[in-house]
């Protein structure tokens, strides 16, 4: 079984790429790498403050990214509203909905609706059972306790895989959901769909019955703190934040007749960047771009690019990650009355602004999935043909 904690990958800062000396006749190239940070280093700058919608459980990424944008354009400012206030950035923490781009649409009357995707996040089953951090739960597993088929952490589908975990005597199992449409449980379901079909009939959700139901993520992940055997399904930054346990889920590679399984953990920024890149993408008739929720571990060879992700590997390691991943996006008012909007979208997307993203907790985009987002974003890099 291999420890995907073996290796850990080394994620290159934005800022740290636009540092460079002065050329000279005697200075040697620079990396291409190094070209296309300075490259995406140069915007247009605007002048004024634009407002973005967030999700209660992702307020203060995109201050994050405003205050990096701030840095660079000292007169351009980003702030964040509420998920139901108006504003002409929009973020949605899953694959956007139809419904959701019309009602975001309503805000825009004077120009079109851009949509693209913006990061990754690893998703899991946080559970309150403090001194037993790293449970491996399989998709069956998860599966079970989910729908409700299994209401004891004695169960077989959970002891027989946690050899050395004392786990009797222990609450029976609470699932704690929000009254909310979230995109980890879009994710969650989705990877239970495809990987435990016999066991999860429900399809993919983006609300969970559970036993208890909140009002809000905050209530949720601060009533889970203080239960014990209770379980939600969470993002893996706010599961952190909320200082409760995570499970560590197994993913099966390799050919048939000689296939291996990886014991992937989520606290490993490297196995969410290779995981990022099982999403796959749709492309409508105005060019936005919607991508899946990241599920299974493998990357598609087309969507993720293991050098352009910065990432090291062991010799014998394989290139498979983390199997849960959801897939946020960001919408956008294109009008041209008002170009910031744009302005921000187009920075959020640069690499500075996904090294922003980064800094809070969140996965950036595979690098080839990042630059198809620069058609229907607008954005030219300078030094491009």
């Amino acid at each position: 079984m291999l420890d995907p904690r073996r290796g850990r990958g080394i994620a290159l800062s934005a800022f740290a790429l636009s540092v460079a000396a002065a050329a000279s006749a005697c200075t040697p190239p620079m990396p291409p790498d190094v070209l296309a940070a300075q490259a995406e280093s140069q915007i247009d700058c605007q002048t004024g403050s634009t407002d973005v919608s967030v999700p209660e459980n992702l307020l203060g990424a995109m201050t994050f990214v405003g205050d990096a944008l701030t840095s660079v354009c000292p007169e351009q400012t980003l702030i964040e509203v509420g998920p139901q206030e108006p504003a002409k950035l929009k973020v949605v923490d899953g694959t956007p909905s139809p419904e959701d781009v019309s009602e975001f649409s309503a805000v825009c009357p004077a120009g079109d609706v851009i949509y693209v995707p913006l990061f990754s996040y690893p998703v899991t089953l946080a559970y309150n059972i403090f001194g037993l951090e790293g449970l491996v739960l399989t998709a069956d597993a998860v599966a079970g306790i989910l729908n409700g088929s299994i209401t004891s952490w004695e169960d077989p589908a959970i002891i027989d895989v946690n050899e050395g975990f004392d786990l009797s005597g222990l609450p029976d199992i609470e699932v704690y959901t929000v009254d909310q449409d979230r995109g980890s449980v879009q994710a969650m379901t989705t990877w239970l769909s495809e990987e435990a079909p016999q066991s999860w009939s429900e399809g993919t959700l983006e609300r969970l019955p559970g036993d208890i139901n909140f009002g809000s993520s905050f209530e949720m992940t601060e009533e889970l703190a203080f239960m014990e055997g209770a379980v939600a399904v969470l993002p893996v930054f706010e599961a952190f934040n909320a200082f409760v346990p995570t499970a560590a889920f197994p993913v099966t590679y390799g050919d048939d007749g000689a296939e291996e399984e990886l014991i992937a953990f989520p606290d490993d920024p490297q196995l969410a960047k290779i995981g990022s890149g099982a999403m796959a993408l749709s492309v409508d008739d105005r060019g936005n771009i919607a991508a899946t929720p990241a599920v299974g571990g493998i990357p598609d060879d087309e969507i993720f690019d293991l050098a352009a992700s910065k990432i090291i590997l062991q010799e014998d390691q394989a290139v498979v990650g983390w199997p849960v991943l959801g897939t946020g996006h960001l919408l956008v008012c294109d009008d041209p009355a008002d170009p910031l909007p744009l302005s921000v979208a187009q920075y959020s997307l640069r690499l500075a602004g996904q090294g922003a993203l980064e800094t809070y907790g969140l996965t950036p985009l595979p690098e080839p999935v990042r630059i198809k987002t620069f058609e229907p974003l607008k954005v030219t890099v300078a030094g491009e043909n």
